[in-house]
C-alpha cells in the first residue's frame, strides 16, 4: 500500500494490520517489530475505548468498531495522498500512467467525456483502459492488476472490494418506432410478457439482473436474440426484431433512427455505475485524481438536468 509522507504513524500501522490481516505481517511490511505494532494498536484502542481487532490464530480481524474506524481512516488516507500528489507535482510527468478498468457500457458511452475532462487537468498522463465484464474486473482489482474499475453490473456476493456509487442508470423500454409501440409514452413492465425480447447473453450480469427482475414480477418475455453489446441490441430493435431494456443515457445523446423510448410505469428502473477498488487498499494518487475529476463532471451533469 502506498503511504503518504503526511500519514501519521497510528494510521499507517492501523491500515497495515487491516491490509495484511496480521500483526506480524504488518510489522514486516513496515520494517517494525511485532511487539511495536501490537503496542501501537493497544495504545490506539485505549485512546478510543474500543477494541479494533479480534486476535485469532489466523491473524487479526476487524471488530465492528474497527470496521467503522477503517472507513474513516481510508478516507483520511485518501485525502492525504491526494494532497501530497497535488503539492509534489511541480513538473510535467509525461511517463505517468492511469490504469483503469471499465465494463463495455461505461467504456463506450460514458468514459470518452469523463476522460476528456480528466485529460484537460492532467495532459501528461497516459490513460490505459481495460474493458471487461464486472466479474472479470472484480478479479483484476482483487489481484492488484487494476487499482480502479468502473462497473454497472451487480457485484459478486462478498466481493472484497470497496464500491462507491457514481451515477444512476435509468432504464427504459426500447421499441421500434412504429405502430403500435410508438403510440405509447409509458408502460408497465408487464407489457413485455410474451413479447419478442432482445437481451444480453447468458452468464452476463445484465442478463442475470433482468432475469431476476422478470421473475419477481412474474413476467416472461419471449427471447428472440442474445446480443453481446448495446449497439447491436439498438440496431436489432430498430429493425423490428423485438423489444429491449436499455439505459436512457445510451440513447439520448445520439438518438437512433427507428427507435421509440417508453418510460416504465410505477417508478424508475435503476442500476448504478460504481467505482470499485480493493477493500483494504487506497487507490493510488492518479486514480484518486481521476475520481475527483469524475465527481466534478457528474456534479455538472446533475446541474444540467
Amino acid at each position: 500500500m502506498p503511504y503518504s509522507v503526511l500519514v501519521p504513524e497510528w494510521l499507517k500501522v492501523f491500515l497495515a494490520v487491516v491490509q495484511h490481516g496480521s500483526f506480524n505481517k504488518a510489522a514486516k511490511a513496515l520494517l517494525m517489530t511485532q511487539p511495536a505494532v501490537s503496542q501501537r494498536i493497544r495504545h490506539l484502542e485505549q485512546l478510543l475505548g474500543v477494541r479494533l481487532f479480534e486476535r485469532t490464530l489466523q491473524g487479526a480481524r476487524l471488530t465492528p468498531e474497527g470496521e467503522r474506524l477503517f472507513r474513516y481512516a481510508q478516507a483520511v488516507h485518501w485525502l492525504l495522498l491526494a494532497a501530497e500528489s497535488h503539492l509534489s507535482r511541480p513538473h510535467p510527468e509525461a511517463s505517468r500512467r492511469l490504469l483503469l478498468g471499465a465494463t463495455p457500457t461505461v467504456s463506450f458511452y460514458c468514459l470518452p467525456e469523463w476522460l476528456h475532462h480528466f485529460h484537460q487537468a492532467y495532459p501528461n498522463v497516459v490513460i490505459h483502459l481495460q474493458t471487461g465484464t464486472t466479474p472479470q474486473l472484480v478479479q483484476q482489482v482483487v489481484r492488484h492488476m487494476l487499482p480502479l474499475a468502473l462497473v454497472e453490473g451487480e457485484l459478486p456476493e462478498n466481493a472484497p472490494v470497496t464500491a462507491v456509487p457514481l451515477r444512476a442508470l435509468h432504464f427504459v423500454i426500447v421499441a421500434p418506432d412504429r405502430a403500435p409501440w410508438n403510440t405509447y409514452r409509458r408502460l408497465p413492465l408487464r407489457a413485455l410478457h410474451n413479447q419478442p425480447f432482445i437481451t444480453r447473453p447468458q452468464g452476463t450480469q445484465t442478463r442475470r439482473w433482468m432475469e431476476d427482475l422478470f421473475q419477481r414480477l412474474d413476467v416472461a418475455p419471449r427471447i428472440v436474440a442474445e446480443l453481446d453489446s448495446p449497439e447491436a441490441i439498438k440496431h436489432a430493435v430498430a429493425r423490428g426484431l423485438g423489444l429491449s431494456l436499455l439505459p436512457r443515457c445510451l440513447l439520448e445523446r445520439a438518438p437512433e433512427q427507428g427507435l421509440h423510448l417508453i418510460e416504465i410505469e410505477h417508478g424508475p428502473l435503476v442500476r448504478h455505475i460504481k467505482a470499485i477498488w480493493e477493500r483494504h487498499q487506497v487507490p493510488p494518487p492518479l486514480a484518486q485524481a481521476f475520481l475527483q475529476s469524475l465527481r466534478q463532471v457528474l456534479v455538472h451533469e446533475g446541474g444540467r438536468k
